[in-house]
């Protein structure tokens, strides 16, 4: 992969054999005019070139032109583990092999582990992130990094309420808040706390929600694998009365679901939790090949974007999943889902994550936004009909060759 670093008095004209522009159709023999630093016209290279004048031109041949794609949920600090674990029919068993597989690992082995998925990462076309951490090694690496996005200081405290000291922003890339891990990690007073401290600073708030049968038991119930981790852990909370309702139904009823709610995984919800997620809006972040490799299945897809919410990916973990790229995800999703339009999932894999992360104008291609975007190499395809490539560009094996970015 070669880097095409743009400078703001660059003027270019760059052309492709299909742009995928994201905010509309692909655009067949497209091209971007660049100046200063912003596209300037996007179209038809035969349309463009006509007004285009005084450029340097930039021919990628038999290219794809789109933008850089969005991995919403990641745990870099995790990247040591892969291939440690392996895929668990239980989620329970993978929950404690992590627990006991982490506990061995150096701060050292971490930061590096970080260093090496980031640069996997930027080698997969990947520029937006939502980082989870619950030990605070990644924010320097990132903070350093070309990557912008959220970084989210992971809360686990299921004993009780906990102080949240505020947060030093120190970088422009990445906006730092607290996010809660879980419904049955978090006690519902820190929940609330959390949410609470992001509302106020008009910050996301993040949380695995919906994940696993076992978490759904726990809630109906007050029991199972669940609540053994936490006894054993020390972390029960003895005021803890089981709500008997679902994960959705039980955040909705603490008034933690909004706009500016980032759910992820959402794969065991009922009826009622369709109904509750269409009127309340939060975001929702997908990781499938993640959801396939703990063994807790795949989340009713149709049925998200039938409920009119905004879908985006993540990869998750490296202890949950062989790579972190979102690419995979996004063929993993047209795999299972063969009627899912093309064009949706490429929006789950660019501008839905952007917005999930509040980065506006992210995610896509259109004059007057950032000239930051990828070209992928991919084998023939089929450019005669325009959604019958859509479908084959999902599908196929793609190699970054170029990317492009704005210096500071």
């Amino acid at each position: 992969m070669e880097e095409f670093p743009i400078e703001r008095h660059d003027h270019l004209l760059i052309r492709s054999k299909v742009l995928l522009p994201i905010w509309g159709p692909p655009i067949l023999n497209g091209a971007l005019e660049i100046r200063q630093g912003l596209i300037s016209q996007i179209g038809p290279y035969a349309k463009i070139k006509k007004t285009s004048i005084r450029t340097k031109f930039v021919d990628l041949e038999e290219l794809i032109i789109l933008p850089p794609l969005t991995n919403a949920h990641v745990h870099l600090e995790l990247s040591p583990l892969r291939l440690r674990i392996p895929p668990s029919g239980k989620f329970i068993h993978w929950v404690r092999q992590v627990i006991k597989q982490k506990a061995l690992l150096s701060p050292e082995e971490i930061q590096e582990s970080a260093r090496k998925a980031l640069q996997e990462l930027w080698q997969e076309g990947v520029g937006y992130l939502g980082e989870i951490t619950n030990s605070a090694l990644t924010l320097e690496i990132l903070a350093n990094s070309p990557f912008r996005g959220y970084i989210f200081q992971e809360v686990l405290n299921f004993k009780g309420a906990q102080p949240l000291k505020e947060i030093k922003e120190y970088t422009t890339n990445f906006r730092i808040t607290y996010s809660a891990h879980a419904p049955y990690s978090v006690s519902p007073l820190l929940l609330q706390f959390i949410k609470a401290y992001n509302k106020k600073r008009n910050k996301i708030f993040s949380i695995h929600c919906g994940e696993s049968h076992e978490e759904i038991e726990f809630l109906l119930t007050g029991k199972g694998p669940l609540r053994e981790l936490l006894e054993e852990r020390g972390q029960w909370n003895e005021s803890f009365k089981a709500p008997g309702v679902s994960s959705v139904v039980y955040l909705h009823k603490l008034g933690l679901l909004d706009e500016k709610t980032l759910l992820v995984h959402a794969v065991h919800l009922s009826e009622e939790d369709f109904e509750l997620l269409s009127r309340c809006k939060p975001k929702i972040c997908l990781c499938p090949r993640s959801n396939l490799y703990t063994g807790v299945g795949l989340a009713n897809v149709p049925k998200l974007l039938k409920a009119g919410l905004e879908l985006c990916l993540g990869t998750d973990s490296l202890a949950s999943n062989d790579k972190l790229s979102i690419f995979d995800e996004m063929k993993t999703l047209k795999f299972f889902y063969p009627a899912l339009p093309s064009s949706k999932i490429l929006e789950m894999g660019t501008v839905n994550g952007a917005k999930a992360l509040g980065l506006e104008n992210k995610g896509y291609l259109k004059e007057g936004v950032e000239a930051d975007f990828i070209a992928v190499e991919v084998p023939a395809v089929n450019t005669c009909n325009l959604d019958i490539f859509l479908d084959d560009f999902i599908v196929v094996e793609k190699r970054l060759r170029y990317r492009f970015y704005v210096l500071p």
